[in-house]
């Protein structure tokens, strides 16, 4: 129970909610042109399609995170199949968690998404929001702001139907009490190790067995499956390298995009704010939030007051207040309509009457203008080069990989057409084994060309594969050129792996015969003389006082199974035993428990309660996915 809320504050809930509001930067890849899996969907959610490729973008980050942590092999109990489900239901549930939170109305505030997006180290040049660099790190990503905005409101307003739920959990400051006298427990225990090496020269593997083995098993022994791919890859990058920019096509561009090189009006703006609390205030919310802002505009007016310390003072945005309501430089567009039309309506110097606004009624002072200005030519060449050989790149990739996807098709015994009708070379890779994951990703580590590699029409039909789109700026095409099909492995050059296999799985089975064996005559005698079956020595056994459950002075293992144990009569003790990830046999004989100071603690309060409010959000979630209609496909992901 105790080791419950550790694990629940940790659980999938958190998981599924974190991954919804993470804010990618991710750029459309030519699957937007070209069809491809985009055409597929992975699931309908309550008549919501999910697209394939959403998924299968999910699956790559896992695999790839996997193959970090274990060395390019999938762990135990990862296989592909469970990557593709585990994304696909993650997707699922926070597809669902949005759909909920639109249907019951949950909304972020402008207010709240301008101090998300203040408050990202990203967007802070010199530990403060700058717009400059907010807009430069959206140009780079190919993001408008409005897009990027609405993106995050999202994320923000689903996230509040889970917080409110969270806020709903609590505890009584008695059950925390009680709850602290079984946390601050601690136990006395007695421990003797039955050790997995000491009994190894009682475990004997012949050669029958092995041989029984290889035959029962002869699947687990086969090479793996492996091809050899004659290619066409083609890279948008390359194609950008190739472009020729001269001074007069760059500056006809330049011309012809003026806009994009202007540095727009901008404000340095600052506010106080009165927030619109219907919560609190109910239907007359509207009514006092305006006089409020009345009562601080006449201050202001009469020059009892300054504006910056009515800000300071009485402006609801806090962190705004600290700076005397300062806002920064802010464009048109930032901030939402209403508030756009009464701050660009002011001189500078000026000071508008409360108004209202996307975020409450709002007092808003100018503070500095910076005029719309034109950039030269000279001063944004560098750009105006970098954008132009991007934009005839595009154009390029879009029409050599049409070529190319279209002339592999028709020529589908031989890639010499398509490869002569975009200049490419035909390639030759190395050997590519079905399935490897690999730390790095590389053209032979795709997901979509392992599909097309080893599917029926490359590597049994002998034709071009179609074009498959590697990344946003990435495609290829490959046909087979050799193939070698699993066999099987000789028993000699496994006959070591099988008997180690086989004395790992005999000796397991000894050490819990061992080990229940003893156990038996421990509790039938109460003393430890019962290790003498096994050869043990009394004067061996460990003893360990005033045992917490955060010691580490015993393995993990051993001090969960302690105070998991009956409690023992007075002066005798109660036995268990618990096999150790070492597959070593561990016994154990607790004779006192002392039960814990009934303390309130505030932080194990709050823990507690954190722990409520992840059962509820995980009742939520099973009973949300109980009443969806959701069908998966799951087969429709590479």
């Amino acid at each position: 129970m105790l080791q419950e809320i550790h694990d629940k504050a940790k659980g999938w809930i958190a998981y599924a909610i974190v991954g919804f509001i993470a804010i990618p930067f991710t750029l459309f890849g030519i699957g937007s042109y070209l069809g491809g899996s985009n055409s597929l969907v992975a699931a309908v959610v309550n008549g919501e399609e999910i697209p394939v490729q959403q998924v299968q973008n999910d699956v790559l980050q896992q695999r790839q995170r996997l193959a970090r942590m274990f060395g390019g092999k999938l762990p135990p109990g990862f296989s592909d199949d469970a990557i593709k489900k585990q994304a696909l239901e993650q997707i699922v549930t926070r597809t669902l968690l949005r759909q909920s939170a639109i249907e019951n109305g949950y909304r972020a505030s402008n207010q709240e998404v301008f101090d998300y997006i203040a408050a990202d180290p990203n967007f802070q040049k010199d530990g403060k929001f700058d717009v400059k660099t907010y807009e430069l790190i959206l140009a780079s990503q190919r993001r408008n702001k409005a897009g990027y905005e609405r993106i995050v409101r999202s994320g923000l307003s689903v996230q509040q139907l889970p917080d409110a739920l969270a806020q709903s959990a609590f505890l009584p400051i008695d059950e925390v009490k009680r709850y602290a006298v079984l946390k601050n427990q601690t136990r006395d225990i007695e421990t003797y190790t039955l050790k997995k090496d000491d009994f190894k020269s009682e475990v004997k593997v012949t050669d029958d067995e092995i041989k029984a083995y290889y035959d029962k098993n002869a699947s687990r022994f086969m090479t793996l499956d492996k091809v050899k791919l004659s290619y066409i890859e083609l890279k948008q990058s390359d194609l950008a390298k190739d472009v020729e920019a001269t001074d007069e096509a760059l500056l006809a561009f330049y011309d012809e995009n003026a806009d994009r090189y202007v540095v727009e009006e901008q404000r340095k703006l600052a506010h106080i704010l009165t927030k619109i609390d219907y919560e609190k205030d109910g239907k007359d919310a509207l009514k006092k939030a305006q006089e409020k802002a009345d009562a601080l505009y006449k201050q202001i007016k009469e020059g009892t007051k300054t504006f910056e310390e009515l800000a300071k003072t009485n402006s609801d945005d806090k962190y705004s207040a600290k700076k005397g309501g300062e806002l920064g430089q802010i464009a048109k567009g930032d901030m939402g309509a209403l508030f756009d039309k009464a701050a660009f309506s002011l001189a500078k110097d000026g000071i508008s009457s409360p108004v209202k606004t996307e975020s409450g009624i709002e007092i808003i002072k100018v503070l500095d203008v910076t005029e719309r200005k034109q950039k030269t030519f000279d001063e944004v060449k560098d750009q105006v080069k970098t954008a132009y050989q991007r934009e005839q790149a595009e154009k390029l990739f879009l029409d050599q990989s049409d070529k190319l996807q279209t002339l592999a098709f028709e020529n589908e015994s031989s890639l010499d057409a398509a490869a002569d009708a975009i200049g490419k070379q035909i390639q030759t890779s190395d050997w590519i084994t079905k399935g490897a994951v690999a730390v790095k990703q590389t053209l032979f580590t795709s997901p979509k060309l392992q599909a097309a590699a080893f599917g029926d029409d490359v590597l049994n039909a002998g034709k071009n594969s179609e074009l498959l789109e590697i990344n946003a700026g990435t495609v290829a095409v490959i046909r087979l050129q050799d193939h070698q099909p699993p066999k099987q492995k000789p028993l000699a050059d496994v006959s070591k792996d099988i008997a180690k296999i086989l004395s790992d799985e005999k000796l397991s089975k000894l050490m819990i015969t061992k080990g229940e064996q003893v156990l038996k005559s421990l509790k039938e005698t109460g003393s430890w003389s019962a290790l003498k079956s096994v050869g043990g020595a009394e004067d061996k056994v460990a003893t360990h006082k005033g045992l917490k459950r955060s010691d580490t002075k015993v393995s993990r293992a051993i001090l969960e199974k302690a105070f998991s144990m009956q409690k023992p009569e007075a002066g005798k003790k109660s036995f268990a035993n618990v096999i150790l990830p070492t597959g070593d046999n561990a016994l154990i004989g607790l004779s006192l428990v002392t039960e814990g100071a009934a303390e309130y603690d505030k932080d194990l309060q709050e823990r507690f309660s954190n722990m409520l409010s992840q059962r509820e959000q995980e009742a939520m979630l099973k009973t949300m996915r109980k009443n969806a209609e959701v069908k998966l496909f799951l087969e429709n992901i590479q």
